[in-house]
């Protein structure tokens, strides 16, 4: 498959930033519904900046996570000047989404009424599927979603700088970047670009933390493992202990139900330390070392 080349992907998305000033500037007065696609946070605050120096006037808005209704949200804006345009971003970070887009699909009509200026929806391809199946009567308001884009290259880097930043940050405040992962690799794949082992290993990290984070525990057991596989080949000591630490708190989930996996537990466990010894990191050794502890209290292995 032919490359595309990154000259490409950045005219597109000036011809696509050009597509929503105009269609912004032409539903002054009214209501209308547009949705932008782009997958990448970092690359929708670009284009945001781009607008703005288009000297296209608009009110931007982040939906809270803890959200319940859309048009709530939107409603907050009219408490002062009424806006020319609302962006709003965000959706692919609220907590009950379904419940959002079931009460925007009742309330469409009110947003007709209500909001005489255009209102953009930043979303994701995954935010869009579920548009289109939970709320369809609203979304069948807007025309096709204007696309945007991140070139091969600025993907490959994406993707590198993310898997680093999930196996040496905080997995929680990380979580929220596995999405946007994942539709990394989907683009790559459909772009026909081969990647390397070493990002495919971190990918498997990133679905082991979202299976782990929606109570999959078993995918998220299979995803870790294959990813651990690799880096024993490579002989990668900390990305090894990470991944160790990551089972061992699978199976506390599975504990919670069975007794006999505090055994496993303490297995995964006591090789995570051990590779941690290995890699000469005592300030991961003693940064974990207390579930060990906790562990053999419950075990009652007071030897």
């Amino acid at each position: 498959m032919m490359e595309i080349q990154p000259e490409y992907i950045t005219a597109k998305n000036d011809e696509s930033l050009r597509t929503l000033a105009r269609a912004i500037s032409l539903s002054q007065g009214e209501f209308s519904l547009i949705f932008a696609r782009c997958n990448y946070t970092n690359l929708r605050q670009s284009l945001m900046e781009k607008l703005r120096e288009r000297s296209v006037k608009f009110r931007e808005r982040v939906i809270e996570p803890s959200a319940k209704s859309l048009f709530a949200t939107i409603q907050e804006e009219l408490r002062d000047e009424p806006p020319l345009v609302v962006i709003i971003s965000g959706l692919e970070l609220v907590h009950d989404l379904d419940t959002v887009l079931i009460s925007t699909n009742q309330l469409r009509e009110e947003f007709r009424k209500n909001f005489l200026f255009p209102v953009v929806l930043w979303v994701t391809d995954e935010v869009l599927q579920k548009l289109i199946r939970v709320a369809p009567d609203f979304e069948s308001w807007a025309s096709a979603p204007i696309e945007f884009e991140m070139p091969t290259n600025g993907l490959i880097e994406f993707l590198r700088q993310n898997i680093d930043a999930l196996f040496t940050g905080d997995v929680i405040t990380n979580l929220e970047t596995c999405d946007e992962i994942e539709a990394a690799f989907q683009d790559l794949q459909i772009r026909g670009q081969q990647l390397e082992p070493e990002v495919e290993a971190g990918l498997e990290l990133c679905r082991g933390l979202d299976d782990y984070a929606n109570n999959q525990v078993e995918a998220a057991i299979e995803h870790y493992q294959k990813s651990l596989r690799y880096w024993q080949q490579r002989k990668d000591l900390e990305r090894q202990g990470r991944l160790l630490l990551n089972i061992a708190l699978c199976y506390y989930s599975k504990a919670e139900e069975n007794q006999r996996y505090w055994e496993d537990i303490r297995y995964y466990l006591q090789q995570c330390l051990d590779v941690f010894e290995q890699a000469e990191r005592p300030d991961l050794v003693a940064r974990h070392i207390s579930k060990l502890g906790d562990v053999l209290r419950q075990l009652s292995s007071w030897d």
